[in-house]
This record gives structure tokens, sequence and C-alpha cells, in this order.
């Protein structure tokens, strides 16, 4: 099979929580059909499922970083392999300030996105350099202290000795950056992708793209008044220790991502297996996974109550988030979760026969014998739970 995209839509409501908040504290909100909804932010979303459990057992070595600490890295592995740490240290900043730019702490002035097969790359890059290189090193970073004591115009003459020295270093950054692969290891930089404005060969266009999941419902936001006590005031010291106010709601939200196939693919080299294993990883943790938080405030650790996979040959994805232009209300008989789903069901049932859309549908859900029967009616093939959900999809991609 020749697949396009595999999309994921889920309906997961929560108890009173502030899962993921704005800078002033409050859950993040937005406006969607004229309403505010409740909304949980892609990148909130994409870290649960990169620092994931589920995710980082299954991917294990092939797993990136972000971080600021490349260098630091990159000098423990030159410990590793002879180098004194002061030379290591001095060799690792000094690639990096010609790669990146370092600040006075040893690390990148902004966060990498980078595997741990690039940390090892850039080490054995400088080992294998002219035996002297560690030794220009250690006089850059010599130079560089004597040069933040100095007037402006001592450092002006100091600086050129540090240009000077630090071609080496320029010459070493060029050679890494015109060996750079065009595809990764890592199966989350595949995944998620990156871009360095500094050296654009190090771009990943990212196969896999995640929406900002928003509630099925109205919010509304409401505050939880709060007050600490301290245990050892005087009993005739009625006071609060501590007074303050946390913002939190309750909502339905739909998510929604979906994964580039040939991307994902050709990311990984053309590695197939390593792509099938990043599907079913990032599926299995999509589904499992919970922004952290105020969880110790509000411990709302719930599952989704449905998901909807598509598999998809040719064609564009195609979110499922105008079922809730209107937002959804509970009923009598109707709980806000079960009006959900029916909205979602009925909305993929008519962008199907409108569209001609194709794809082959998997879902589960928790309970209702008579949403199942309104999936079916729309070509969803309803499993029992989601262990055989996650098996059908692995048969599909290993087709």
């Amino acid at each position: 099979m020749s697949m396009k995209t595999i999309e994921f839509h889920i309906l997961q409501n929560f108890p009173p929580s502030n899962l993921n908040r704005d800078d002033s504290g409050a859950p993040k909100d937005c406006d969607f059909g004229g309403y505010r909804r409740q909304r949980i932010s892609s990148q909130c979303l994409k870290r649960s499922v990169r620092q994931s459990d589920t995710f980082r057992e299954q991917m294990n070595d092939r797993l990136g970083l972000r971080t600021k600490r490349a260098p630091i890295e990159v000098a423990k592995l030159l410990v590793q392999q002879g180098q004194s740490e002061t030379r290591a240290k001095a060799m690792a900043e000094e690639f990096f300030e010609a790669l990146y730019g370092v600040n006075d702490k040893g690390m990148t002035d902004y966060l990498l996105y980078i595997g741990t097969e690039e940390l090892q790359r850039a080490a054995t890059l400088l080992q294998e350099a002219d035996d002297n290189t560690g030794a220009v090193a250690e006089t850059l970073a010599t130079l560089r202290a004597e040069s933040a004591t100095l007037q402006k115009k001592e450092r002006d003459a100091k600086q050129k000795e540090i240009d000077e020295a630090a071609k080496t270093f320029a010459t070493l950054a060029d050679q890494y950056k015109k060996t750079y692969p065009k595809h990764v290891r890592s199966v989350d930089v595949a995944l998620f992708g990156r871009m360095l404005a500094d050296n654009p060969a190090e771009n990943i266009d990212a196969a896999c793209q995640v929406s900002h999941a928003i509630s099925v419902n109205r919010m509304n936001m409401e505050f939880d008044y709060f007050t600490a006590v301290d245990d050892l005031q005087p009993e005739d010291n009625a006071g609060a220790g501590m007074i303050g106010t946390v913002g939190f709601a309750s909502s339905c939200f739909y998510r929604f991502a979906c994964v580039d196939w040939d991307q994902l693919t050709r990311n990984l080299g053309g590695d197939a297996a390593a792509a099938r294993e990043g599907v079913m990883a990032f599926a299995e943790a999509f589904i499992q996974a919970r922004p952290s938080g105020k969880q110790n405030t509000f411990a709302a650790h719930s599952l989704p109550a449905f998901i909807l996979i598509v598999v998809r040959e040719k064609g564009q994805p195609v979110s499922l988030a105008n079922a809730f232009e209107k937002p959804v209300s509970p009923q009598r008989e109707r709980s806000l979760t079960d009006g959900a789903i029916e909205a979602l069901s009925q909305h993929y049932d008519k962008l199907k026969k409108v569209y001609g859309l194709n794809g082959k549908a998997v879902c589960v859900l928790l309970d209702g014998a008579d949403k199942a029967e309104q999936l079916s009616r729309a070509g969803v093939v309803v499993q029992e739970d989601v262990h055989a959900l996650l098996t059908n999809l692995k048969q599909t991609i290993n087709t």
C-alpha cells in the first residue's frame, strides 16, 4: 500500500484542570465558531508525546534531544575518548561557537533539536582532527578570558588573535555542515522536524502535524480560591500563611494529528521499518499521553472516550474540528462526550459523501451501541479495544 497520511482523531473529556496555561497562569483558550474554547497548544501535546514513557521505551536509542547543552554533551564524549576535561570542554565550545554561537555558560545561544548520533558525529570529527586542534582550543579559551578583562582598544587587538585562531574551528564547522546527512536516525526529529536558520542543511521538514486541541463545548473558566496555613503559627492567629487563586475549567477536547508516511520515510533515509516503529510509538503515545500542567493540583488523568484512525492512500489530511463549530452541550439523556461523538460521526459521514473521501477508518469508543451503528454506516470499522485498534493500524502500515 502506498500511504500518504495517517490521521488520529481523539475526543477526551477532562474534569476540572489547568493542563496548559498562558502567561497569566489561566488555562489557554481561543475563539472558535464565535465562542470561547479551552485550548491545549500543539507544542504542549507534542512534548507530552516526546516525554511519555510509552514513546521513550519504544524508541529507546532513536530519540533526539532539545537542548542548549550540546557542547557539554560532546565534551563528555571527548573525555570518554581520552581527552582531558579542560581540553574537551574547550574543543566542544569552540566547535559549537563556530556552528551556532555559545554563551558564557558554555551552552548554545538557542535550543537545538539534535539526535544522539549527531552529537557522536561531532565528537568523532573533533577527535580525528589535527593533533594541534586541542591546543588551539585551549589557547582560544585563554585568549577569550583575557579579552574580557581588557579595555576596548586592547580588546580589539586581542580579537584579531582570537579570530585567527578560531579559523581552525570554522574549517571544522564547515566540514561538519558539508557532510551533514539529508536524513536523521532520531525518530522524534523525523516526526516533528526542526529548523536552524544558521545551517539550513540541518533543517528537517516535519512528517507529523499536531493541531491545538480545542474544547467541543463552550469554555466556562472558574477560579479556585485557596489558602495555606502555617502549621506552627500561634493558636490566637487565625490568618492564613498564603492566599491565592488558580484558574481552571472542565472540557471535552477534540485532538487531531496526522503523519505523512512518505515524508517520515524520507526523513529516516528510506528506513521503512523505523518509520513503522515510529508511527506505532507515536500512535500509542498520542492516545495515552496527557499534559502535566497543574496535575498535582487537579490530578486530571482521563483517558480518551473515542479514538478514530484514518489511513488515506492519497489526498490531503482532513481535520474534523468543524464538527464542533457549534458548541456541544449536554442534554438530559445525552452526556457532553456522547454529544461530541455524535457530532463528529455525522460530520465525518457528510464529508465522505460530499467529497468522496477515501481512506480506511477504524475506531474504538468506551460505550454506546447506537453510536457504533452510526459509525458503521459512515464506513468506520469499530474495534473492541485500543489493542485491537493499534493491531489494525500495524497490519495496515505493514501491508
